[in-house]
């Protein structure tokens, strides 16, 4: 089975990272990319200003944004309405969001403290989801 990755490019024409929060509403295909070719596709999305990857399941064809990027960094979907902190789009063990350094720390202390409380070993639990592409 093949797992397809759209690439999509925001075409509103916006130059500031916080013009593109949840405002865009134009988006140009940029090209498919098939099964490992994903770390093109989030390479590709990552030399744009605003652009995101969509992955549809070839098994019941649900799509998922795999992978968002905003130039500049997306508004920190935890603390950013109140701080206006921006980061890149991050993994963690319950979702993708853009967060902040400052989240990222804290979440990740967090997550550190759990493991220690019940004997497991710590582990990177939150990265940018861009590593994907370099490993």
């Amino acid at each position: 089975m093949t797992w397809p990755y759209d690439l999509y490019i925001c075409d509103c024409g916006y130059e500031r990272p916080e013009d593109h929060d949840g405002t865009c509403g134009a988006w140009q295909h940029g090209g498919t990319f098939y099964d490992y070719g994903y770390r093109e596709a989030l390479r590709a999305a990552a030399r744009e200003k605003h652009a995101y990857v969509e992955s549809t399941s070839p098994h019941n064809g649900v799509k998922a944004v795999v992978f968002q990027h905003i130039e500049g960094g997306g508004l920190c979907e935890l603390c950013g309405p109140t701080t206006g902190r921006r980061g890149p789009w991050t993994r963690s063990p319950s979702n993708r969001q853009f967060l902040c350094e400052v989240c990222v720390r804290d979440l990740q202390g967090a997550l550190d403290d759990l493991h220690k409380s019940i004997g497991t070993a710590r582990s990177r639990d939150l990265w940018p989801v861009l590593e994907d592409a370099e490993s």
